[in-house]
């Protein structure tokens, strides 16, 4: 049995699901097995910065400048150049592409390179709420294209398959279905810590935390939870809202709760998410758009129960009246509507975070997505024949 190399690339190691769940498949591979590299561009927006904490993790960047999330011909084609370049000089068997961007430059170099296996995780599309209906199209036409040169896409949920399929891209053999992972351990500390967290947030015993988490990008559809605090925290007086993160639309939607004070706080950035997920009585995930909604499973793991929009994969990971709420996208009335009713029915609220709770784990711990990306590697590589000896 001989080592396989493995290139990861993705466009930018900022925070966010998609970026963190690749830095776990590299942290964790079966080094007796796989000699794996980390290729990534240039970090760029605010979003937070993960690049400290691979490193410290012992992880070395490979960085190819050239290549970033905003379209530019001229540098994504040399970014192409420099990925085909790397490839073959590093002589990878598997390239392993993360997110749109990298999927389209890296799977491109990678058969220009003839490497022999090419992996792309889209982690969610970009059908909706990313760009105008042209560059949309545009997108779609290169995403057809592209999905001719993967051995295997992995999806995180059977919904996403679906809708890459209506989309005409891909074949259904070419999919598999992995989902996201998330580091378990630290939320029965955080769930034993939940009055602490909450007394460290001025939140009071009998007052509802409702909270959000996640990128301030139009995409991730916090305005609408904006929208829906105006109401519910007018007919639920005993109620605070929190949201954690950072991006583009931070001030403009941090003007917008004034008028309550601290019954609605913007936290930015945090290294707590265990401690608030508890803290919470209901997560709110508003997304127009969202391959799986990670921070789902977060508040499952912490007996969070969530309401979050009918979109992409989120319908695979709440499930309706017994998990959490689902409610139509760009709706804050029906987000409020959810929210008092749950807010009415504490019983309910407890049983569905209990419920989450046993959907999530352990089935969405990080060694089973990594175990499961491995046994994908491994069918390939028996189709390829790359190892006679094992």
């Amino acid at each position: 049995m001989r080592k396989i190399r493995v290139a990861h690339v993705i466009t930018r190691l900022c925070k966010g699901g998609a970026q963190e769940n690749t830095v776990h498949t590299v942290r964790m591979a079966n080094r007796n097995r796989y000699e794996v590299d980390l290729i990534a561009g240039r970090l760029t927006g605010e979003e937070g910065n993960l690049e400290p904490e691979v490193e410290a993790a012992g992880i070395p960047i490979l960085s190819v400048e050239s290549l970033q999330r905003e379209v530019a011909p001229f540098r994504d084609w040399t970014a192409y150049g420099e990925l085909t370049r790397l490839f073959r000089e590093k002589q990878y068997d598997i390239v392993h592409t993360h997110t749109s961007k990298a999927g389209i430059a890296g799977r491109w170099a990678a058969k220009k390179a003839g490497v022999p296996i090419v992996v792309h995780t889209p982690h969610g599309n970009i059908f909706d709420g990313y760009f105008s209906p042209g560059k949309t199209a545009v997108f779609k036409f290169i995403e057809r294209r592209a999905s001719a040169l993967s051995d295997r896409m992995i999806e995180l949920t059977p919904n996403g398959v679906e809708e890459y399929l209506t989309e005409g891209i891909g074949r259904r053999e070419q999919f598999a279905v992995i989902h996201s992972g998330i580091d378990l351990s630290p939320y029965d500390d955080a769930i034993r810590k939940r009055d602490e967290t909450r007394a460290a947030l001025g939140v009071k015993p009998d007052e509802l935390l409702v909270g959000g988490v996640g990128r301030l990008e139009s995409v991730k559809g916090f305005s609408y939870f904006v929208e829906a605090a105006a109401e519910f925290l007018k007919a639920i007086p005993p109620s605070k809202c929190i949201h954690a993160g950072i991006g583009l639309e931070a001030n403009s939607l941090a003007g917008k709760t004034n008028e309550w004070g601290d019954r609605f706080q913007f936290l930015g950035l945090r290294h707590d998410i265990p401690e608030l997920m508890a803290a919470m009585d209901i997560l709110i995930v508003p997304s127009l758009n969202e391959g799986m909604g990670r921070v789902i499973l977060e508040a499952g793991a912490a007996e969070t129960p969530c309401i979050g929009s009918s979109v992409g994969g989120i319908p695979d990971v709440i499930r309706n009246d017994e998990t959490g709420l689902l409610v139509p996208a760009k709706d804050s009335g029906a987000i409020a509507d959810a929210v008092t009713k749950l807010s009415k029915n504490p019983d309910m609220r407890i049983a569905m975070g209990k419920a989450a709770r046993k959907f999530v784990v352990p089935e969405f711990g990080l060694d089973t997505m990594v175990e499961r990306i491995e046994e994908l590697y491994e069918e390939l590589i028996k189709e390829k024949d790359l190892d006679p000896g094992r």
